[in-house]
C-alpha cells in the first residue's frame, strides 16, 4: 500500500487468500481503512492466482536469483526495471515471440541482417531484449 501510494497508484481491490495470518494481524483493517477493499480467494483454489505466481516465478527466476537485495529502495529499482522489461521488451510465445506492448507485429523480411538488430539491456544486462534498429 505504501509503494502505491508512493507512485500515485490508486488501490482499490486487495486480493488475498484467507492465511490466518492476514485475519489476525490487523492487516485487514489497514487496507481498509485506505479505501479499498478486501476479496479473499475460494479454499483449495490455487488457479485463481496463476498468473500473479507466474509473475513472481520469473521475477525469482530472472532477477532476484542474481542480487543481493540491500534496501527498500533497491529493491523497488529492482521491480520497477523488471516489471518494464516483463511489460515492453520480453518476447512473449502467446504473440507469436512479440514483446506484450507491441500492438501489431512488424512487417515480415525474409532475411534480417545483424547489422539491423539491437539489443537493449537491463540491470547491467541481466534482462536483454533484441528489436530491429529503426530505418
Amino acid at each position: 500500500m505504501q509503494h502505491a501510494d508512493d507512485i500515485d497508484l490508486p488501490v482499490k481491490i486487495m486480493m488475498r487468500d484467507n492465511d490466518g495470518k492476514f485475519r489476525h494481524s490487523g492487516f485487514d483493517g489497514v487496507i481498509e481503512s485506505s479505501g479499498a477493499k478486501i476479496k479473499r480467494t475460494t479454499p483449495m483454489s490455487p488457479n485463481l492466482r496463476a498468473h500473479v505466481e507466474r509473475v513472481i516465478q520469473t521475477l525469482k527466476h530472472e532477477v532476484f536469483n542474481y542480487f543481493v537485495v540491500v534496501a527498500e529502495h533497491h529493491l523497488n529499482y529492482l521491480i520497477r526495471n523488471a516489471m518494464a522489461w516483463y511489460n515492453q521488451e520480453r518476447p512473449h510465445s502467446a504473440r507469436d515471440h512479440l514483446p506484450p506492448a507491441y500492438e501489431r507485429p512488424p512487417d515480415r523480411q525474409s532475411t534480417i541482417k545483424m547489422s539491423e538488430v539491437v539489443c537493449t539491456t537491463r540491470l547491467g544486462g541481466l534482462l536483454k531484449s533484441y528489436s530491429r534498429r529503426a530505418a
